[in-house]
């Protein structure tokens, strides 16, 4: 099933509450089997939860681009587990297709889909997972669509689902029946 087996119910009510906390509030699937795991540890449980919930709040990035990111950076280290979750419900509501997001996965910023600003967000997201940075020249051309807050915000969301990523690898978490599944393409 997964490295760390997910909290045991019956849940005592402080961690009922805290499980069903996360995620979207008209989401329709059942406790994500990774807080279910985190919340063997509440207190970073909660903590992690509030950091992912502040990419979602009163920020300055499009849903799309932010989702295109985040699905980005969840292909480039394979994370099928957080990947599936983002294509299956956050890739409609921003707007990015099932085909999108499998090209996301597997394909690169060259593909013909893409307009000029998400082959050189695309870009941008590999360069970040490459380098651990952007060279000025990327900076200066996020910056024809993008101002400086809006770039921090890019940084933090592929950093943090960066992290998220490397959480769901490390504990083998298997995709849930739910989730989009990894594009058969995939090597």
């Amino acid at each position: 099933m997964s490295r760390v087996a997910p909290l045991a119910q019956p849940w005592s009510d402080e961690d009922a509450t805290d499980i069903g906390s996360w995620g979207h509030p008209d989401r329709t699937y059942e406790p994500l089997l990774l807080v279910r795991c985190l919340q063997r540890h509440p207190d970073m449980a909660r903590k992690l939860r509030k950091m992912g919930e502040s990419l979602y709040l009163d920020t300055r990035l499009p849903p799309r681009v932010r989702t295109i990111a985040i699905l980005r950076i969840c292909g480039l280290v394979r994370c099928a587990y957080e990947w599936g979750g983002q294509a299956a419900f956050w890739g409609p509501i921003a707007g990015v297709s099932g085909d999108e997001a499998d090209a996301l996965a597997v394909g690169d910023a060259t593909d013909p889909r893409w307009n000029a600003d998400e082959r050189m967000l695309i870009g941008a997201v590999d360069e970040v997972e490459r380098t651990g940075s952007w060279a000025t020249q990327t900076w200066a051309a996020l910056g024809e669509s993008f101002d400086d807050e809006q770039r921090m915000e890019l940084l933090i969301a592929v950093g943090w689902y960066r992290t998220v990523c490397t959480l769901c690898n490390g504990l083998d978490l298997p995709v849930e029946g739910w989730m989009r599944p990894w594009p058969h393409s995939a090597p």
